[in-house]
């Protein structure tokens, strides 16, 4: 079955209790694709895809354009939380509803760099180790196979609004300075 998300905001609005967490569960099924040692991560994890050959995740992706604002404000109050590199992920396929009877609507996780090099994914690494935290948020969209052995990924970049920046400059400015300075990337096999 196909759903395809509404384009409407957050019942209550765009503030952080808005947008649901998954707290792990639209991740659950993906453990396989994300983190198997039997495939090599470029024949689980596929990035040339077009969104538009699927509804869900071009509904998804511009749902994620139309709430940039409020998903680029979570995702630097979880940055600011768990003093991280990470990024924001969601599953094109997982959807629910933030209380009974109200619209369906993808949820989030936030996964961390650390997480993200158990892959052994070059471009996952390289999109978090390489953004400007204080700036923008990196979203990770992804839709898995049936098999539950691969998925295709799209990222997106939001930026921060600036109002939210500024009142975050030295809790950004903290973390900033607590955050390595080595941008390792780590691959399961020689390019």
């Amino acid at each position: 079955m196909t759903t395809v998300f509404e384009l409407s905001p957050p019942r209550q609005g765009l503030g952080e209790n808005a947008f649901i967490w998954s707290n792990g569960a639209a991740l659950e099924h993906a453990q396989r694709a994300l983190y198997s040692r039997r495939r090599y991560a470029k024949e689980r994890i596929y990035w040339a895809f077009n969104p538009q050959n699927d509804p869900r995740v071009a509904s998804l992706m511009r749902w994620i354009e139309a709430m940039s604002n409020g998903l680029a404000t979570i995702g630097l109050t979880k940055f600011l939380e768990t003093g991280q590199r990470g990024a924001l992920i969601t599953n094109a396929d997982y959807r629910t509803n933030a209380s009974p009877g109200a619209p369906t609507q993808p949820a989030f996780d936030w996964i961390t760099l650390p997480n993200l090099r158990l892959t052994c994914d070059r471009i996952f690494q390289e999109s978090v180790v390489t953004y400007k935290p204080q700036l923008q948020v990196v979203v990770f969209v992804f839709l898995l196979s049936v098999s539950g052995n691969s998925m295709a990924v799209w990222r997106r970049k939001v930026p921060i609004p600036e109002g939210v920046r500024v009142a975050n400059k030295d809790a950004i400015a903290h973390v900033m300075s607590t955050l390595p300075q080595d941008k390792v990337v780590y691959v399961d096999e020689c390019v």
